[in-house]
């Protein structure tokens, strides 16, 4: 034991750890001019002290731990807030389209108004890159949809704001949607809000993953959230014969490039500003409303 270093002089231990530890503490003593002694013992290395500094050591060494802990879930993922407006009004807009598609409402053909059609987009028909994230032909589809667009959506409305966030959602989606009419063949035709919903999904991986509590921790922990958005995009974006799995990744990576942006340069005070909020919402509807309006005077 420690009285066994020096029968002249009364030792205090005041830490056990592995070897790595005890020498980082050692070099905490050091720096603050406390003598100390480590020895190897049966429950680790001992950390020991002349009893005299027992009292200034501990407390150094106390602090040097609360200073430097790295408790994971202490520090977590900021939130805005009201994410359910956001919510209803994507659960509105695809309920909508769905029954105008089936009722032919002004007497148009809405699926093919507002479907993507790689073709059509580069001849200059940009509407179709926010119209087919609205379009459905069957219910199952819009189920599916619903299902994981409110679910995630519901996560980056909480996070970046009900307008902030979905405006995030959209703009992902539509650009995604863009690429791929440069690099799909012209007769490539697609609909449904899955590509909006794996945007959501990459948004969500990446921001959770630079502002969430894990940011400190060793990367097999930092990572976590980047598995876990790959796992979903492999278990929910992967199945069905008609399923598109490249519009699906589209919308994940450019979610996930924006859901960086956001982490980098997005400021907590600035997304609370309701004003902010509510003029990137309108500016989400807006878009939607307008495409549709183009793409049905054009079909008209």
């Amino acid at each position: 034991m420690l009285a066994e270093m020096d029968d002249a002089a009364s030792w205090v231990t005041v830490a056990i750890a592995d070897e790595r530890r005890s020498g980082e503490l050692a070099l905490v003593l050091t720096a603050r001019g406390i003598d100390h002694r480590r020895v190897p013992g049966f429950r680790g290395w001992e950390l020991g002290v002349p009893a005299p500094q027992a009292a200034a050591a501990t407390a150094e060494l106390a602090q040097y731990l609360a200073e430097n802990s790295r408790a994971v879930g202490q520090r977590r993922v900021e939130h805005i807030g009201g994410a359910l407006p956001g919510v209803a009004a994507y659960v509105a807009i695809l309920l909508f389209v769905f029954a105008s598609l089936h009722k032919s409402v002004f007497d148009l053909d809405w699926l093919v108004a507002g479907r993507f059609d790689a073709g059509r987009v580069m001849g200059g028909e940009w509407w179709r890159i926010v119209t087919a994230l609205t379009v459905h032909f069957d219910a199952d589809h819009l189920a599916g949809n619903l299902v994981f667009g409110v679910f995630f959506g519901y996560f980056v409305g909480h996070y970046l704001g009900r307008g902030v966030g979905w405006l995030a959602i959209l703009g992902s989606a539509a650009v995604a949607n863009a690429v791929a009419a440069l690099v799909e063949p012209a007769w490539h035709r697609s609909i449904g809000a899955s590509t909006a919903v794996f945007a959501a999904l990459g948004i969500l991986t990446a921001y959770t993953w630079r502002r969430g509590y894990l940011r400190d921790t060793p990367w097999r922990a930092r990572i976590a959230p980047i598995v876990a958005g790959l796992g979903l995009l492999a278990f929910t974006g992967t199945g069905g014969e008609n399923t598109d799995l490249f519009a699906h990744l589209l919308g994940f990576v450019a979610g996930f490039g924006a859901g960086l942006g956001f982490a980098r340069f997005a400021r907590i005070e600035a997304l609370r500003s309701r004003r902010r909020q509510a003029v990137c919402a309108a500016i989400a509807l807006g878009t939607v409303f307008v495409a549709w309006t183009w793409g049905l005077l054009a079909a008209g």
